[in-house]
């Protein structure tokens, strides 16, 4: 019996929604699985979902109330705010701390880093960040979908740091996170070189010579089959040569690709921690919350990832 937690995420985005519209898959692996949604206290519920105020023995799907504090917020479907940025954010924290007692697995539903931010939290990147420093170990992002795992060497950064983070990046760790994951088993990987048409040999601009092929040898003295550098514009058109990992210079570099060709069953992997995390890959489409016409379909896959072994 596998234990999942589900992080609420900003309780005002489509994740309700999609709680709600994955109700009955949640419902039948909770006869063999416990799952826990975290929320924290106000006025949103996912109706017929108990709801606990300490983990269950038994099987099942459960709401949890992280939060012991009387006052209840209220919130409104499509309109973020300061408190529930600082409602999301408390509530990853509870679910971070119920997995470490429970050593569970996790799902966090999308939350706003604008909004984190705006709530008085200093330096929030997103959540693998956060995951890192919570646990102390360095984490990669890896998406991953039906054909494609995707690893951005860089993350949330601003463009004009991207050289400057690659040149501190940690190939050691990346090849042991790698080395680690039951999603990978002894990959081709693939990375794409930087600059337009891969550097074309230093012409423009030697990061490929230098960083990237630092690292790929890096890897490669960890016993990984590494080729590249690949030239971004055509590494993923049809016909090109297929590897079962890429590693993209920064974030739109690769997750431009990725999310046009893996559409919304792309799931976002925590390489680097001692238990699966997953995600959703989409954000929290306040637009459209409230309107009933959220697609459970990313929620479903990170599931259908944790239950699948």
């Amino acid at each position: 019996m596998k234990t999942i937690l589900i992080s609420e995420g900003d309780p005002t985005s489509i994740n309700y929604e999609l709680v709600v519209s994955a109700f009955p898959l949640l419902q039948s692996l909770g006869k063999h699985h416990r799952i826990y949604f975290i929320r924290g206290s106000h006025n949103l519920t996912v109706p017929n979902l108990p709801n606990l105020t300490k983990p269950s023995s038994e099987p099942g799907f459960y709401s949890f109330t992280w939060s012991d504090s009387k006052k209840s917020r209220s919130f409104v479907l499509g309109k973020p705010s300061k408190t529930s940025g600082k409602m999301a954010y408390d509530s990853l924290l509870a679910a971070m701390d119920l997995q470490k007692e429970l050593e569970a697995d996790l799902i966090t539903l999308p939350l706003s880093k604008e909004w984190v931010g705006k709530s008085g939290i200093q330096g929030f990147r997103g959540h693998t960040e956060t995951l890192a420093a919570y646990y102390k170990r360095p984490t990669f992002m890896m998406m991953s979908g039906e054909k494609l795992n995707v690893i951005p060497l860089t993350t949330h950064v601003p463009l004009k740091d991207v050289v400057k983070e690659l040149k501190k990046f940690s190939w050691k760790d990346l090849g042991f996170a790698l080395s680690r994951s039951r999603f990978l088993k002894d990959p081709k990987i693939a990375y794409l070189g930087l600059n337009p048409h891969a550097g074309e040999g230093g012409k423009i601009g030697d990061e490929e010579l230098t960083i990237l092929a630092t690292g790929a040898k890096t890897l490669r003295k960890a016993k990984f089959s590494v080729e590249g550098p690949l030239s971004a514009d055509s590494a993923f058109l049809p016909g090109a040569k297929p590897y079962d990992l890429y590693l993209s210079g920064y974030h739109d570099q690769g997750l431009i690709p990725f999310k046009l060709l893996e559409g919304k069953k792309g799931v976002n992997i925590t390489l680097g921690l001692d238990f699966i995390r997953v995600s959703p890959d989409h954000g929290t489409a306040f637009d459209i919350a409230g309107k009933g016409i959220a697609d459970p379909t990313g929620l479903i896959s990170c599931l259908e990832r944790l239950t699948e072994n």
